[in-house]
């Protein structure tokens, strides 16, 4: 029974049909559209005077969706599975809108593919819509921002208004990354309107023209305020509306209530529980758990440009990420660091992990200290199918109500830490012939290759060695705090610019770690790091 409500949890009851063709088979709107298209019988079944009700409904769903809803004369007929005069206009305007041609009075097979792409770009043009009405363009779309969904939603909509060849979509598609094929897409799409820019940012008029223009492929209300639908799943009370042009999903029970932004295949929500303000109050506890005082000192001169302790993100390519170094359950069929950490929870407090987790059926298997395996229901999740029963807004609820508990904040932080093992004295990480420990030996470089670990693993290796070879230092046996300070100086350079996609942000992340330097919380002195994790 478990089994089934997590395959239909979360999703509005309005946009869920059933597929008679499927025995028992739970579709959503845009899922039976696709199927139709697969199965090459749209043509016979979307057309005016057709019985097939749910999938005409499907139809109106996505049409409303998009903003056709004076076509449709929604607030009249809704979905009602009727293919008439009024889907009929719908359609029509749909296919005048995108240059097909088309009575409206039968979905072809161009009509369909057009709608399911406009459709699916959907939640990132109602994004960057947002971004541009509240200001915010300047702070999320620049040469290696941050903000990766943002960065996606700008690559998606610039792909659907044909910059794909500039993006390499066909390589790196929408990876989240502002580098070389973001910049040369979006200095494209300037050039296209007559202004001036290099692509290094998105500007305010840029994005509005951007909205502009792939807006007008759309009905009249694409980004207008919907009413909200609600739902209940068990305990838990769902209700989605749309807001400020975003797709929004409340989740609560009881006392507690959390908004997530639903974006591509799942929600996220950036979370309020600062791993900074944890560290602070609870430096004792964590003490206990083994960690040391250096070790709580770099922990907070990075925790600032990591994630939030209650962070979720169900929209990723590795389908879930949770807390502040946002842990994933693995791409595809490989294993995830979030079940080492689920691992290191179940350790710590059995009825905790129980409380979150158990309950639902979630479980661990197979983890170690960097990675692992989760089950449900007793059934190894190692495949990207399996993965996709993560996505729902429930396991969005629970992890993120489980960011919320002491204990769990406690353990990722000690997880967090518990990466420095995995380069400290790691052979894979010897650079020129020494283990990172031989050549970074205070607190102040160590937080700096943690936070580029977190970021991007693997240049940290190299961008080290390319730093010794700038500086011609060797023997780091010999160095004083002075070497120590001119290898980083070096290394820093590097990694700005270093790999076809650059540490993110990798200036900004720096001076916030040297805040923490200047302010006397880490010591910059060569044997400042004592290694007790």
């Amino acid at each position: 029974m478990l089994f089934f409500l997590l395959l239909s949890w979360g999703r509005n009851s309005r946009e869920m049909l059933y597929n008679p063709g499927r025995q028992g088979e739970t579709m959503s709107s845009r899922e039976i559209m696709q199927r139709l298209m697969d199965d090459q019988t749209i043509e016979s079944v979307l057309k005016r005077g057709s019985a097939s009700k749910e999938a005409i409904q499907a139809l109106q769903n996505l049409l409303y969706e998009m903003g056709f809803d004076v076509q449709l004369n929604w607030d009249k007929y809704g979905a009602d599975g009727e293919y008439g005069s009024s889907t009929t206009n719908a359609v029509r305007a749909f296919a005048e809108r995108n240059g097909l041609s088309g009575s409206g009075e039968t979905v072809t097979l161009p009509i369909a593919a057009k709608l399911l792409s406009r459709y699916d770009a959907l939640d990132d043009l109602r994004q960057l819509y947002d971004a541009a009405r509240g200001n915010k363009v300047g702070e999320l779309f620049f040469r290696g921002a941050p903000h990766s969904d943002a960065v996606v939603a700008l690559q998606t909509v610039l792909n659907e208004l044909g910059f794909g060849a500039e993006l390499n979509w066909e390589k790196y598609g929408a990876d989240g990354v502002y580098g070389g094929g973001t910049t040369n897409a979006v200095k494209a799409f300037a050039q296209q309107e007559g202004i001036p820019g290099d692509g290094s940012k998105l500007t305010p008029e840029l994005a509005r023209r951007i909205v502009d223009k792939l807006g007008r492929f759309y009905g009249e209300h694409w980004a207008k305020e919907a009413a909200p639908a609600e739902s209940a799943s068990g305990n838990l009370l769902i209700r989605e509306a749309v807001e400020e042009g975003r797709a929004r999903v409340y989740v609560s029970r009881g006392a507690k209530q959390v908004r997530f932004t639903k974006f591509k295949n799942g929600v996220y929500v950036y979370g309020n529980q600062k791993p900074i303000d944890f560290i602070n109050a609870n430096k004792s506890s964590l003490s206990a758990l083994g960690l040391g005082d250096s070790a709580i000192r770099v922990m907070l001169s990075v925790s600032e440009n990591e994630g939030n302790l209650d962070a979720v993100n169900t929209w990723d390519n590795s389908f879930m990420t949770f807390g502040m170094f946002q842990w994933t359950i693995g791409a595809g069929n490989d294993p995830g660091e979030l079940p080492a950490l689920l691992e290191k929870i179940k350790s710590a407090d059995g009825a905790a992990f129980q409380k979150y987790y158990g309950q639902y059926g979630l479980d661990v298997v197979n983890a170690d200290e960097a990675s692992g395996y989760l089950s449900l229901n007793g059934e190894k999740i190692a495949t990207s199918s399996g993965k996709e029963l993560l996505r729902t807004y429930e396991w969005a609820f629970f992890f993120w109500l489980s960011g919320q508990d002491p204990l769990v904040q406690s353990i990722e932080t000690q997880h967090a830490l518990g990466r420095i093992r995995r380069f400290y004295r790691s052979d894979a990480y010897r650079v020129k012939g020494f283990h990172i420990s031989d050549l970074l030996t205070s607190e102040y470089g160590v937080a700096l290759v943690l936070d580029n670990h977190v970021n991007r693993p693997g240049y940290v290796k190299s961008c080290l060695e390319k730093a010794m070879d700038e500086t011609a230092l060797s023997n780091p046996g010999s160095w004083s705090t002075a070497e120590e300070r001119k290898l980083i100086g070096a290394y820093l350079k590097v990694r700005e610019t270093y790999g076809s996609s650059p540490m993110t942000d990798a200036g900004k992340r720096a001076a916030v770690t040297k805040k923490y330097l200047d302010n006397g919380t880490i010591s910059g002195q060569r044997g400042s790091f004592s290694y007790i994790l």
